[in-house]
């Protein structure tokens, strides 16, 4: 039989976000293959329901902390594995003295001790940046440090992780690629709707950019009131005030993995005329469906994710107006998907998932 391996994924695991749902279902797909696995996820503080990721792997184990995890618990596993998603970022300008050198300390015993008693770390499609202080990037750093293998999901990530000179570096795209051939094959027969979809996110980061938002609203009046229907998704629970106003308005879906499979909701973007959105994971999801895109550039992620669909992706400001999206409806058709490129990507996306799945089956 051999040592059970336990293996421990790490990520935006269980609040009901699909982008991160769906590479919570891709890791799982590869922790399967693996001979005599434990696999673990740690929960800190009260998180609503996390029980419907048993949907995904009925063996799971979840491990659920009040407050913070304990220093040494990555200590307790063979394979720490970081399955994708925004990790390393930090938008402070600024910490103090005393908390940088109290981080330091707490990584060199959450990932330096434990990789010298033998607990190996790897990540795939990791986001990187920003950073707003050099310290908190030299936090993020030290840990980056301790990993066997790192795959990123964009260049500015690339960039920042050669900066924090990280070890068996790759430039691979999100870990959502993998599924390219499986969406792709099933998307050739289908008849599309006329529904436009907006799939938006608030972002306090740069309060400004909330502007794209009301935009949108003042620009799905204008589509409907020209005979055309709109479909507002949320890939996760938003400002319930402001879900709440849409759905006085317009059709409204939020991911809710109790009521649909990531397939099901996939098919509303398959189904699509067009998808605008402020969200990476929907470009992805769009793209590999063959829906045209046309993407508001809230994060850099953004404009690597459409760069990858289109050699010319349509990309709108998020300051600016109504107009610019009656615009882009306009000419969307205009714009081809690069498939070449797309499916060139992919393969390298699934080179790195094979070393990827080696090192987690690996004593």
């Amino acid at each position: 039989m051999g040592k059970t391996k336990k293996i421990l994924l790490t990520g935006y695991i269980g609040h009901k976000n699909f982008g991160d749902d769906l590479l919570f279902k891709i890791a799982i797909r590869k922790v399967k293959k693996i001979s005599n696995a434990q696999v673990y996820i740690a929960l800190v503080g009260e998180q609503k329901s996390p029980e419907y990721l048993y949907e995904f792997y009925p063996d799971l184990k979840i491990i659920k902390f009040e407050k913070k995890i304990p220093l040494l618990f990555n200590n307790k596993f063979d394979k720490v594995f970081f399955i994708g998603g925004g990790v390393f970022f930090d938008y402070k300008k600024e910490i103090s003295n005393k908390s940088y050198f109290l981080r330091l300390f707490s990584n060199f015993i959450r990932y330096s001790i434990p990789k010298l008693l033998g607990t190996r770390f790897a990540g795939i499609g990791i986001g990187i940046g920003p950073y707003y202080c050099n310290k908190t990037k030299k936090i993020h750093s030290q840990i980056i440090k301790n990993f066997d293998i790192l795959g990123v999901r964009d260049k500015v990530s690339f960039d920042l992780a050669l900066t924090m000179r990280a070890k068996n570096l790759h430039l691979s795209n999100d870990l959502s690629l993998s599924l390219h051939k499986e969406l792709n094959v099933e998307n050739h027969n289908d008849k599309r709707n006329d529904e436009i979809i907006i799939c938006p996110r608030t972002y306090g980061h740069k309060i400004e950019y909330e502007k794209h938002i009301g935009e949108l609203i003042a620009f799905a009046d204008h589509v409907e009131n020209n005979g055309f229907k709109t479909h507002w998704i949320f890939l996760q629970e938003d400002k319930l005030e402001l879900q709440n106003l849409l759905v006085s308005k317009f059709r409204v879906t939020v991911w809710n993995p109790y009521k649909m499979s990531i397939f099901q909701f996939i098919d509303f973007f398959r189904k699509a005329k067009v998808v605008y959105t402020s969200r990476m994971h929907t470009i992805f999801i769009a793209g590999m469906v063959e829906t045209p895109i046309i993407t508001i550039p809230v994060h850099q992620k953004l404009i690597y994710a459409s760069s990858l669909f289109y050699e010319k992706p349509i990309m709108i400001d998020p300051l600016s107006s109504a107009d610019a999206y009656i615009k882009a409806f306009q000419n969307y058709k205009c714009h081809k998907l690069n498939s070449r490129n797309v499916i060139k990507e992919a393969k390298i996306l699934e080179a790195l998932d094979a070393k990827i799945c080696s090192w987690l089956a690996q004593s």
